[in-house]
């Protein structure tokens, strides 16, 4: 039986598939809905209607992520020359960035010797 990693993570599932907003990649939504079959009821079985529908709403998201995340990297790369501010754990940051680390599927700023979230930016000069 397969195991479904915990909300918040992403995993990297063996075809290369990133994971999903919550952790989810394609394998575990296929896992999640053999598990459904083989526990559906019988007498009230789910139609399959219903399957091609969650199945167009996965597609969907997974291609929602993936223009998110060219958009994001796209403004990452746009950034580099900028001086931005940042909050960080440790206070306010404030420098030129200098170059954008897109590995971890989430884009990090080299802003002086600090690594920045995108997310963290409050401005832009």
């Amino acid at each position: 039986m397969s195991m479904i990693s915990p909300t918040g993570s992403s995993p990297t599932s063996p075809s290369g598939t990133s994971g999903m907003a919550g952790g989810l990649t394609q394998n575990d939504f296929l896992s999640l809905m053999v598990a459904q079959l083989q526990n559906q009821d019988p007498l009230n079985p789910v139609s399959s209607d219903q399957f091609l529908t969650e199945m167009a709403a996965f597609t969907e998201v997974v291609d929602l992520q993936s223009v998110v995340a060219a958009t994001e990297a796209a403004q990452s790369v746009a950034l580099i020359g900028k001086t931005v501010t940042a909050q960080t754990s440790s206070g306010a940051v404030t420098g030129t960035v200098s170059a954008v680390d897109l590995s971890s599927g989430q884009p990090v700023l080299t802003v002086g010797s600090a690594q920045v979230p995108l997310a963290s930016v409050t401005s832009v000069s």
